[in-house]
């Protein structure tokens, strides 16, 4: 199982967010304990809770919002859709203007250069967190110092990722091992006299006659002879 992280400190905005995924969660299920006990009527429990519910899935997709690493690739996630591009496919990871639907929003954002596709450009942006009359749902917007650390340990988090590639292709091919062959010659067959001989000299072994060390001299002079 691929395990997905965010290699990168939380910012206010989604710790906010999950806090009001747990209020949203709670919520809904006061309203539904409600509609089920007839605390309130049957079509405005019903639309509180179909409401209720929409908010709880943008909460949660909010919340969600960044930029996530594995070992297999890194994955963008806004609130509408997510992009996985594999590490063998990423370029480059730097900082970019920041466009929504071709219009320059005057700040830059984390871009995913990518060899099979177009560039991915994230949700992570730096500037104000909050602008008036501009609603940041779409956008997970930080202070400059937090959009520096975030750019660096996503580099961080593709150079590692790269690194068994390059010494893969730095790496020279192994010279080809030469295997001698063994002598396949077989030592000729001891003669009668000298099996009798190694076979009298292991019953005084086995008897107690000789020690180990003995033995082995004795049997090792008996086999040099042949």
């Amino acid at each position: 199982m691929t395990v997905w992280r965010r290699p990168y400190s939380l910012d206010l905005t989604t710790g906010g967010a999950m806090c009001a995924v747990v209020g949203t969660a709670a919520f809904l299920v006061y309203l539904v304990f409600a509609g089920v006990r007839g605390v309130y009527p049957g079509p405005m429990a019903a639309f509180a809770v179909a409401w209720t519910a929409v908010g709880l899935v943008v909460w949660v997709r909010r919340a969600m919002l960044g930029v996530w690493v594995s070992p297999v690739g890194i994955r963008s996630r806004s609130l509408l859709h997510t992009t996985t591009v594999p590490w063998a496919s990423v370029v480059d990871i730097h900082s970019g203007a920041s466009s929504i639907m071709g219009l320059d929003m005057g700040r830059d954002a984390i871009v995913i250069e990518r060899t099979d596709g177009a560039p991915v450009q994230t949700p992570i942006q730096s500037g104000a967190i909050v602008r008036p009359f501009r609603l940041e749902l779409t956008r997970l917007v930080t202070w400059p110092e937090h959009y520096d650390e975030i750019l660096a340990n996503l580099r961080e988090c593709h150079r590692e990722a790269r690194l068994p590639e390059q010494r893969a292709a730095a790496s020279p091919a192994p010279d080809p091992v030469r295997v001698d062959r063994p002598d396949r010659t077989r030592p000729p067959a001891p003669s009668a006299g000298r099996r009798r001989d190694i076979h009298a000299l292991t019953r005084q072994y086995e008897r107690g006659v000789l020690t180990d060390a003995e033995y082995a001299a004795e049997l090792a002079r008996l086999r040099g002879d042949e």
